[in-house]
């Protein structure tokens, strides 16, 4: 039986239907899903009751899974594929609003994309919601495609042609330190060291381009620090309009796939003092680095040299 895709914003995002994700799943139907997620970016799943064996399953015929990071796999409780992105301590009792497990994932309610700190950049992300608030605890999701096909320059003569040979700096460190504190220690500086990403993006199979920033996205290779920034920042605010955004409510057992080379997303927040949230996430490894990094020429030193 083939599967059902309805579309729930023009272009953007689409609800699947008909399939279950618990069991293996014929390539044709595993084709289907792939060529849905090409088209709209974000795929929402609903009454998906998946345990972690059978989410890492199905996630790995993306491709291969990455390795989550220690606060995220919170003393390994779970399998090293899977992000515990939740407020609740091992015992199942509220962790309080101070516990750096907590503080770290407060950094997800500001507009990113997972994995762009690491040289190489996710391609999928899959999220599980096994417990979710009554109230609050959306998540967003903002299509950069349509806002690189819209962009109409930053009115002081940077068109978005400009923006194609420009190389940026990551890093969650610094991220975080803008959103939730200096909240990581040395050894988790020494870990997370600045990576660098091309700005635009052009998907393999689509071909479509999107403005890849978002809060790990600091600041533009060898332009003035601030006026990188600025530059970034507009970028930002063109992609999170209200016209490029689809919201997703959760219920329980709700699986949501979004490719990261394509859109921005953030958690909204919700009374962390009162409610319940776990969610689990695999990430699927992209395919290589969007620019070369700190030791390598860019393409621009590289003409130049």
């Amino acid at each position: 039986m083939p599967i059902e895709v309805k579309e729930l914003t023009p272009g953007f995002a689409a609800e699947v239907s008909g399939v279950e994700l618990n069991r293996p799943l014929p390539g044709d139907t595993f084709a289907a899903i792939q060529e849905a997620s090409d088209r709209f970016a974000v795929l929402i799943f609903r009454g998906q009751p998946l345990d972690d064996d059978q989410q890492v399953a199905f996630s790995e015929r993306f491709g291969r899974l990455e390795i989550s990071m220690k606060l995220d796999q919170y003393h390994n409780r779970f399998r090293p594929e899977i992000s515990d992105i939740s407020n609740v301590s091992f015992e199942g009792t509220l962790l309080p609003a101070d516990h750096k497990k907590v503080v770290f994932n407060t950094g997800n309610e500001y507009w990113h994309t997972d994995s762009s700190f690491k040289p190489v950049p996710a391609n999928y992300s899959l999220l599980s919601g096994r417990e979710v608030p009554p109230e609050g605890g959306d998540t967003e999701f903002a299509d950069a495609r349509a806002a690189y096909d819209t962009w109409p320059g930053n009115g002081k003569g940077i068109t978005v042609d400009d923006l194609r040979e420009l190389v940026c700096e990551h890093s969650i460190v610094y991220s975080r330190s803008v959103n939730t504190g200096d909240i990581f220690n040395e050894n988790d500086k020494a870990d997370w060291t600045p990576v660098r990403q091309s700005l635009i993006r052009t998907h393999p199979r689509s071909a479509r381009k999107s403005l890849y920033t978002g809060s790990h996205c600091s600041h533009v290779i060898g332009w003035p620090t601030e006026e990188g920034r600025a530059l970034i920042e507009a970028l930002r605010q063109w992609t999170i309009q209200p016209r490029f955004i689809f919201r997703h409510r959760w219920r329980v057992n709700d699986l949501v796939i979004w490719d990261n080379r394509m859109v921005l997303h953030r958690g909204l927040p919700f009374d962390k003092s009162r409610y319940r949230r776990i969610m689990h996430r695999t990430t699927v490894a992209g395919d290589g680095s969007t620019a070369p990094q700190a030791n390598e020429p860019t393409a621009a030193q590289a003409v130049s040299s």
